[in-house]
């Protein structure tokens, strides 16, 4: 695929309202400054985790539970690690959907109720995952745009009326938070993403696409997303920032939530059922379609 396509997708993943928290969480314990160098420290070992399996995935073809397989952990190392990742991200799936349902409830003033909401958005997410990579890049060429220009509106809104001298000067009124904390929360925020690169990079043309890949989305995602975070814990003194922009927001911030939960889930899900996949064959000896995986 092109170095746009994967990309998008990568920043899809990244760029989601839980980097928000927690850019406001860094933003609420620390000076900017210090909170942009505790996103410095932890965005060094992600890039340093994304690029040598993102590099390892591209130059294979392999997904990350396939590259444990043949680069190490052999046939029962893979199904573990291919167990753990399945796990995680399909709790990060659920938990997402129900976020997303209970906006979408709420919007319809209880009318459609929690669990149908979640019923039918996360049978959507799977329909859509089973088509693979080809949907998942339509899907990011639509939501990461879009999702960009509703966050840039909602941001300037609540921005609006400040300098950028007072932006940049704010002292933090939270608990105070050390750099190497800081620097942790941001590595551990986006750590399992990172060692999901390669079901991504394996759809790179070469290494260099990988390195493009990785760095813009460390960029937009951790430096940008995180900028635009702090800025608004500061000026709104707290780190619930993600439940002012949201509610504050009408259907704008539905649209928000609605954009952010498709551009991750449907990343969530594809790796699980990639995850899936090694672990079946790796105890039943057998290869099943990640297709039929994922709807099931």
């Amino acid at each position: 695929s092109s170095l746009l396509s994967v990309t998008l997708v990568r920043v899809g993943a990244i760029t989601t309202l839980a980097q928000f928290m927690l850019g406001a969480t860094l933003g609420h314990a620390m000076t900017f400054n210090q909170a942009m160098l505790a996103t410095f420290l932890g965005s060094l070992i992600l890039e340093f985790v994304s690029l040598g399996l993102g590099i390892a995935g591209a130059r294979e073809g392999l997904s990350t539970s396939l590259l444990a397989r043949w680069c190490g952990f052999g046939r029962l190392g893979s199904v573990i690690i291919g167990a753990g990742i399945m796990i995680s991200l399909l709790g990060w799936f659920g938990i997402l959907n129900a976020v997303l349902a209970n906006s979408v409830d709420h919007a319809l003033g209880g009318g459609l109720g929690f669990a149908w909401a979640a019923t039918i958005s996360g049978i959507l997410f799977t329909i859509l995952v089973a088509f693979g990579f080809k949907a998942l890049s339509w899907t990011a060429k639509i939501a990461v745009p879009l999702f960009f220009l509703a966050i840039g509106w909602i941001s300037l809104t609540l921005l609006s009326g400040y300098s950028i001298s007072e932006l940049f000067s704010f002292v933090p009124t939270g608990d105070a938070m050390t750099i190497g904390a800081g620097a942790t929360i941001v590595a551990g925020g986006y750590i399992v993403g990172a060692l999901m690169t390669p079901d991504i990079s394996r759809y790179c043309k070469n290494s260099w696409h990988v390195v493009w890949m990785t760095m813009i989305c460390i960029l937009i995602g951790e430096f940008i997303v995180n900028s635009i975070a702090i800025f608004i814990a500061h000026t709104l003194n707290t780190d619930d920032v993600v439940t002012i922009m949201t509610q504050t927001s009408g259907w704008l911030g539905l649209f928000t939530v609605i954009l952010a939960t498709v551009k991750i889930n449907d990343v969530c899900l594809y790796s699980a059922s990639l995850a899936s996949a090694n672990v079946i064959e790796g105890l039943s000896g057998k290869k099943w379609s990640r297709n039929w995986i994922t709807l099931v």
